[in-house]
């Protein structure tokens, strides 16, 4: 009989640890998620004159679109032309978090 109440145990204990295998993927991923759709929005609600942070860290101003691409400027006469995918941030966001507290 104790083989048995061994075995019952074991079986909970793998059931447990693949419930928290599911959580610990799912959750992250579900939030990462979230986080990409929100910034999509914000790109396609992007207008002229708007400063983004583009890979890199490079700080740039909007100065015009072109199909699914952005022109960026990044310097006195200097414009790029980035993908709107390629956005990683929008600087009115990081300000936002610096004046929370989020980031210093």
């Amino acid at each position: 009989m104790e083989a048995t109440a061994q075995g019952g145990g074991t079986f909970v204990w793998l059931l447990l640890m693949a419930v928290m295998f599911v959580v610990l993927i799912f959750i992250p991923a579900r939030s990462q998620k979230k986080r990409e759709q929100e910034l999509a929005i914000k790109v396609n609600a992007l207008q002229k004159g708007d400063q983004v942070i583009i890979p890199g860290g490079i700080v740039g101003t909007i100065a015009g679109f072109k199909d699914n691409m952005l022109e960026v400027k990044i310097a006195e006469n200097v414009k790029i032309n980035v993908l709107k995918t390629a956005i990683v941030g929008l600087v009115k966001d990081l300000q936002a978090t610096t004046n929370e507290g989020g980031v210093k």
